[in-house]
This record gives C-alpha cells, sequence and structure tokens, in this order.
C-alpha cells in the first residue's frame, strides 16, 4: 500500500509539473506579440525566394492548447520578366500548431486553412516558369538559392490542410493558351506522419465542374522521397477518370507505374473542357498500363473501345530527343469514323440528287485549297505508327484490310506502304511531304489502283451512274509548295486511267451532277433515254503532268456500243480551267445520223464546274465540209466522212490512247454505189442531220 502511495503521488507530481510546463509555455506564446518577428519573417522568404513577399495584415494568435496562427493580405511577387501581378495572394492563412510535441523539436499543424489563394502560372517563350524560385538568372531561370538541410529540418506532420475559393490561372507562354482551375474545396486528411493521406475536392476547369477523390501516401514517404501510391478517381459531366499507381520517388516526380482507365458517355459533353465542338460520339472506354522507361513514357498494352470498335495496341513516347518522339503499333477488327465526321458531307449528297433541280447561283470553290499546310505540326514531334484494320469505314468509303505505316523525322513525313481493298480492288500508295527545308514543301506520290469498280465509289454507286467497267488508275508526281494549290501547279508527273467493259445508265448520261466524261457523253450520244443502259467497251485517260499542265495528246479513248470517242487537250492544274476536245465517230451499222455527230465536244469551265458543250467553230467547219462534200460526192460522201473519215475511224480508240496503236491519218474507204432508194434515204438522213447541226449554231 505505502508503495501504491508513493507511486500515486510521484504520477500527480508529474502531472501537475506537465501542467505547469504546458501551462508557462502556453503563457509565454499567449503573452509574445508575434508582430515583432513580422519583418523577419518577411525578410527571410525575400532572401530565401529571390522575390517580394508582403504581409499585410496583422499577425495574430488565438490563445487555446492548440494555438492558431492567422495572417491575412499574404503575397507572392511575380518572377521579373513576369507580369505585375503577385504569382501568390491569400487572404487569409490559418495553422494550428500542437504544443506538446514542440517540447521534442517535432512540428505538428492539425490544420491549415488558405482562404481565397490567388496564384497565377506562367511560362516564357522559352518554356521558363514562373515558379522557379530563388535568385534566378535571366539567361536561365536556374535557382541559386542554397538547398536545406534536411536533417536539419524537424519532423513536420499536417493532420488537414483545407483550401477554401482558390483560383488557379496558367498561361503558357509558347501557345498563348489558357487554363484556369477554381476550387470551391479541397480537403487533405491524414492521422498522422505515417498514414495515407485522403484527398477530396470541388473544382472546375475552365468552368467544367470537377469532383475528386482518392488517397495519396504518407506525409513521411513523401518527405523521403520513397514509394508513394496514388489512388485517385476524377466525376466529370458525362465522364469517369480512375488512376491507381506509384511514384518511386515522388519528389523527382519520376518511377511511375499506373492503370489508367477512361469512360466517357458521349465525346460532345467534353465541348466546354476540349473548347471545340466534339462529335456526338460514345460510350468511350479506355484502359491501359503506364510506365515510366528510361526516356520516356510506355502505354502497354492498351484497350480503347469506341461505340462498336475496339482498338488495342502499344505506345511509346521518347522525350529524351530534341523532339518528343512517338512510335505506336495499333490494331482494330473494324474502324467506323463516321460518327467522328461532319455533317456537311452527308447534307451535300442528300442534296445533290440527280432530278434535283439546279441552283439558280453557285458559288463553287476550287478543288486544290490554298490554305497553308501546317507544317509547323510536321517539326514538332517524331511518330512512328503502324496501323491496321479489317475495315475503315468512312460516310462515303471503306477501305477493307488496311495496313499503313507511317513515319515522320524532323519534318518529313513517309506514308509507305499503304495498302488496303477498295471497291473491290486493291489500293497500293506510297507518299511522302518534306517539310524540313522550311515553307517551300516537297510533295511526292505513286499511287495504283487495280481493278477497282467505279460503280462502289460515292457518288456513281448512290446514283446507280455505272455498272462493271474494272478500272486500274496509276498516278505518280512530284511538286513543291507551301499549299495543295501550290503544289498542284508545279505539278510534275502523269495521270493513266484504264477501265474495261461495263455499262453506263441512261440516268448516267441525262445528269447533270454527273463527272465531266458522263456529262460530256450526253452531247454525242443519241441513245439516251431510248434505252436502259450504253455499253461501255473501253475507256482510257492519259495525261502527262509538267509543270503544273497536264496534257492528253490523243489520251483519251472511249469505245461503246454505238460510237468511238477520241480526245486530247489539257487541263492547267495552276488556274484549274479545263481545255478538252473530243471527237466521236459512229460505228459501221450503229443506224446513228450524220448530222448528231457533226460537232466537236469540248469540255470547258473548271474542276470544280466542268461545263460541257460543242464547239460552235468545229461544228461550222463541220457544215461547211458537208456542203463541199454533197457537191462533190452526193450526201454519201457526207456520210462517210462523218461515220468514217480520218480520224482513226476503224481503230480502237482505247490502243490510241495508251499509245499502243499510233493514230492513222488515211482518208476512209470510197462508198459503194448506192441505189435510188438508198440515195433516197441518205438525202433525207444528211438534210435532217445538217437542219440538227444548224439548230445549234444558232
Amino acid at each position: 500500500r505505502q508503495r501504491a502511495r508513493l507511486m500515486g503521488k510521484i504520477i500527480k507530481t508529474l502531472v501537475v509539473l506537465v501542467l505547469i510546463v504546458v501551462a508557462a509555455l502556453a503563457a509565454l506564446i499567449f503573452t509574445t506579440d508575434i508582430n515583432q518577428y513580422k519583418d523577419k519573417i518577411v525578410e527571410a522568404v525575400r532572401a530565401n525566394t529571390g522575390r517580394d513577399f508582403q504581409i499585410n495584415g496583422e499577425l495574430r494568435l488565438a490563445p487555446s492548447l492548440v494555438p492558431t496562427v492567422a495572417v491575412e493580405g499574404v503575397s507572392l511577387g511575380n518572377a521579373p520578366w513576369a507580369g505585375a501581378t503577385p504569382m501568390l495572394s491569400v487572404r487569409r492563412f490559418e495553422a494550428q500548431i500542437a504544443l506538446l510535441p514542440l517540447l521534442k523539436k517535432n512540428i505538428e499543424v492539425k490544420r491549415v486553412l488558405l482562404v481565397e489563394p490567388r496564384i497565377q502560372l506562367e511560362t516564357d517563350k522559352n518554356g521558363r516558369g514562373n515558379w522557379l524560385l530563388g535568385t534566378e538568372s535571366e539567361a536561365t531561370g536556374q535557382t541559386t538559392a542554397a538547398p536545406a538541410d534536411p536533417q536539419a529540418l524537424p519532423a513536420l506532420a499536417i493532420n488537414e490542410v483545407r483550401i477554401e475559393g482558390a483560383n488557379i490561372r496558367y498561361v503558357d507562354g509558347q501557345s498563348g493558351q489558357t487554363t484556369e482551375l477554381f476550387i470551391a474545396a479541397l480537403t487533405v486528411n491524414s492521422a498522422g506522419f505515417l498514414d495515407e493521406i485522403a484527398v477530396t475536392a470541388e473544382a472546375a476547369i475552365n468552368q467544367f465542374p470537377l469532383s475528386l477523390r482518392g488517397t495519396l501516401g504518407s506525409l513521411d514517404a513523401l518527405l523521403g522521397n520513397r514509394d508513394y501510391p496514388l489512388r485517385l478517381n476524377a466525376s466529370l459531366p458525362g465522364a469517369k477518370l480512375a488512376l491507381d499507381g506509384r511514384l518511386a520517388k515522388p519528389l523527382a516526380a519520376s518511377g511511375l507505374t499506373m492503370r489508367v482507365s477512361l469512360e466517357i458517355d458521349r465525346l460532345s459533353d467534353l465541348n466546354p473542357l476540349a473548347g471545340a465542338a466534339l462529335p456526338e460520339a460514345g460510350p468511350i472506354v479506355f484502359s491501359g498500363a503506364i510506365s515510366e522507361t528510361k526516356s520516356g513514357y510506355a502505354i502497354q498494352p492498351f484497350t480503347a473501345r469506341i461505340m462498336e470498335n475496339e482498338l488495342t495496341g502499344k505506345a511509346e513516347i521518347d522525350l529524351s530527343g530534341a523532339r518528343p518522339a512517338l512510335i505506336a503499333n495499333l490494331a482494330a477488327r473494324q474502324l467506323d469514323l463516321s460518327p467522328f465526321q461532319g455533317q456537311g458531307r452527308a447534307k451535300a449528297e442528300a442534296t445533290d440528287s440527280i432530278d434535283a433541280p439546279a441552283p439558280e447561283a453557285v458559288s463553287v470553290e476550287r478543288v486544290f485549297p490554298s490554305d497553308p499546310l501546317p507544317l509547323a505540326g510536321l517539326k514538332a514531334a517524331d511518330v512512328t505508327l503502324q496501323f491496321k484494320t479489317g475495315a475503315l469505314i468512312t460516310r462515303t468509303l471503306t477501305l477493307n484490310d488496311l495496313n499503313l505505316s507511317l513515319k515522320l523525322d524532323n519534318g518529313k513525313l513517309r506514308i509507305a506502304p499503304f495498302s488496303a481493298k477498295v471497291a473491290g480492288g486493291s489500293l497500293m500508295a506510297n507518299i511522302g511531304l518534306d517539310a524540313s527545308g522550311g515553307n517551300n514543301t516537297l510533295w511526292d506520290h505513286n499511287v495504283e489502283l487495280r481493278q477497282i469498280e467505279p460503280g462502289q465509289l460515292p457518288g456513281i454507286r448512290d446514283k446507280q451512274l455505272l455498272s462493271g467497267a474494272k478500272t486500274d488508275i496509276d498516278s505518280q508526281g512530284k511538286g513543291a509548295g507551301a499549299s495543295v494549290s501550290a503544289i498542284m501547279a508545279g505539278l510534275n508527273g502523269n495521270l493513266l486511267l484504264r477501265t474495261g467493259q461495263g455499262r453506263i445508265t441512261a440516268r448516267a448520261l441525262e445528269s447533270d451532277a454527273a463527272n465531266a466524261l458522263l456529262n460530256t457523253l450526253t452531247l454525242f450520244n443519241p441513245a439516251a433515254g431510248r434505252q436502259d443502259a450504253s455499253a461501255l467497251e473501253c475507256a482510257v485517260i492519259n495525261f502527262a503532268i509538267k509543270d503544273g499542265i497536264a496534257v492528253a495528246d490523243n489520251g483519251i479513248g472511249i469505245a461503246t456500243g454505238k460510237i468511238n470517242v477520241l480526245g486530247a487537250g489539257n487541263i492547267n492544274l495552276k488556274t484549274e480551267a479545263l481545255d478538252l476536245g473530243i471527237t466521236p465517230r459512229a460505228k459501221a451499222g450503229a443506224g446513228l445520223s450524220a448530222g448528231q455527230l457533226a460537232g466537236l465536244v469540248r469540255l470547258g469551265g473548271t474542276l470544280a464546274a466542268p461545263r460541257a458543250r460543242t464547239d460552235t467553230e468545229a461544228a461550222l467547219t463541220a457544215g461547211i465540209k458537208a456542203g463541199s462534200a454533197v457537191a462533190a460526192g452526193g450526201w454519201s460522201a457526207l456520210a462517210r466522212g462523218l461515220l468514217g473519215g480520218n480520224t482513226g475511224a476503224g481503230q480502237n480508240p482505247c490502243d490510241i490512247a495508251l499509245g499502243i496503236t499510233p493514230l492513222k491519218t488515211s482518208p476512209g474507204p470510197r462508198a459503194e454505189q448506192n441505189t435510188p432508194a438508198q440515195k433516197t434515204d441518205a438525202v433525207k438522213e444528211a438534210v435532217e442531220g445538217l437542219g440538227e447541226t444548224l439548230k445549234k449554231l444558232f
């Protein structure tokens, strides 16, 4: 009992001593005017940051066993090269500090409160940030303040940090882009120095709401720069983001390994965040693993589900060079891009009906745009991309079994190979764009299309203009310029189109919306409207291109069941003007009237607005020749000249256009003696035909 009583007295004595010490310490703190340290605090901050620092309000200490230090009107100046706005200002700052840990030279902050902080972050044109503190070098932006000795720092524990009404503004000095973050409330809680930190936040990025929940590693792990876990979940209107990973060295922000998952209901829900009109596409789900490499970061493997599409692959970004370098290998069973394309094309096709009336006035733009190419973007990064898909679907075209290799190196872009199956045939392309030399971009291409069916192509398919007619297309070219129009204006190369047997519908021949070839055929096919379709035996378009002028030297050849067509002329790619002449010749036994084929058909206008018409001068010449022919040899001579003649009659116009067969210029065979009945029919036919020709002239 005596020992128990003695122990009780000792404990009571110790408690009394502790209370006396705490009371004495509290009395010292409460009776001390802490404002006397205000100037010393200001000078210490200025010396360690190299910035102007001000405390406009009074320092106050609230009497409590957990005293609260409060200060109002705190501001930290900006970098010398930045604006006059302070980099940091706080309307009110509070800190609750526990007394007992101070006896062991430890600091335990129970609560930190920042009310309406304003933070202005910005970079200059060289990418230097205004948050670099210390005595800064104007040339390099490096700080020269001596680093603190970790062993000299007292142990620090912060149980809670709360921020209310914060505005953070970031201005990118290189791009001029501004991002604003408003934090309505941010709370960071931890039970102790060794415990994980819980984070909750309600904020808005560029006025786009954001909620954040999660946990971080302990303050002990952070200050010790040790393995640091991060588990965060962010919610935005129509989207969710989850991060689960860790940093090997959190103070150096290195050694990242992270699982990322993203869910988006519709891309258009993110319009305010993106600052652009995104398509109405969704849902979109992304999941992948991000890890830090020796030179950058890798995402492998990853899966992206975009509506009904699934894209898989791996990617790596290298940040060690002069430019970021992206290496990606992607694959998809099917990739439908139509939901991401604008509505303009679909609306145009909906109104471009073959039966729709032509508008009274149409403003037609050039086919080749003169807008400067985005060449600066080609030097922003290097890219190596491999992409394969079973089907790439757009609003107008589907490419099957697509295989694409793309390489971009210091402004030099090369797409090779680019292969796919399209319109019942195959496509193989090799395309290059070299912007490494400045504004004078070099362009080259080699494109081969084999056995495609034009009837499966947009515009022809929807209007049922053509069937069969398997086609080969070869195009090679080189040019230079800062825009597409400039490149085409100096293009050198060739274009060869070869079409086999098919059928041209009467609907195509009567259509003002059909292509230039079909528009031309409308003028000299008298069978259009009396039969369902016109048989096409072959067609060739053969152009040699030099300095932006595409020339067809008898390089246009068409053969149908009724007529042969041979044409020549040029396309000025600088002005996009067309000047093509086509001579139709009826086949023997076709049953066509001579006058209907008397005129030379010409195609004028521009690539954007081609116009087919009968050449008045040629038709007039044909009329004069017709009169001479009648006077010299009778009406049958006129018919013989128009249905045969010296423009390759009896030859295959496609072979002539290909250069396989030279054009024969010898006169046609002499007409046989006609019976009186035949002469009468010939005269009647010729008169009717000549009348039709004269009508065209007047």
